[in-house]
């Protein structure tokens, strides 16, 4: 599987710093993982659909590689990044402590009426292969919305926006 969207970051990113040093910029990077929370827009994008489908019982594939992170811990962070003197390099928003495990066990614990369970125990999700740092956004003062409650204000706003009935 050829993962173009990634690697598109990735070029840009690469693109952006060569950008940056050739032109002495001062460059700070927020790099999120999948963004979760309150949604504004009436359609699904990519880091909510993966919550709507484990909530109907499918797991996407490669699931247990994602984080997550609130979208409105990623929004102050881009404003904290810009205002924050000491901000500098690449600052990764990604919760270091939850898995893609934690994120079904939360969805059921907290809508267990709504979700429903995997039957193909194949598509079983695995622990995290990697650990996050998160040191350095921390720095910035930076505290994590918890990832439970990012959960229930994002299905809380699918439904609200009848995206999930």
């Amino acid at each position: 599987m050829k993962e173009w969207y990634g690697y598109s970051k990735t070029l840009a990113e690469e693109t952006v710093w060569r950008f940056a040093k050739e032109n002495r910029i001062d460059l700070v990077v927020v790099i999120p993982g999948n963004v979760i929370g309150p949604i504004l827009q009436p359609t699904l994008n990519y880091s909510v659909g993966v919550i709507v489908d484990l909530i109907n019982g499918k797991n996407p594939s490669n699931s247990f590689y994602y984080r997550y992170m609130d979208v409105r811990d990623v929004s102050l962070a881009h404003i904290k990044a810009f205002e924050v003197p000491s901000a500098s390099g690449r600052y990764i928003l990604a919760d270091p402590d939850k898995t893609m495990k934690d994120i079904q066990k939360f969805l059921h614990e907290l809508f267990p009426d709504l979700c429903r369970v995997d039957k193909d125990a194949e598509n079983e999700v695995s622990e995290m292969a990697c650990k996050v740092c998160v040191d350095k956004l921390k720095s910035l003062g930076i505290v994590f919305t918890p990832i439970k409650e990012s959960l229930k204000d994002n299905v809380v706003s699918l439904k609200e926006m009848c995206i999930l009935i």
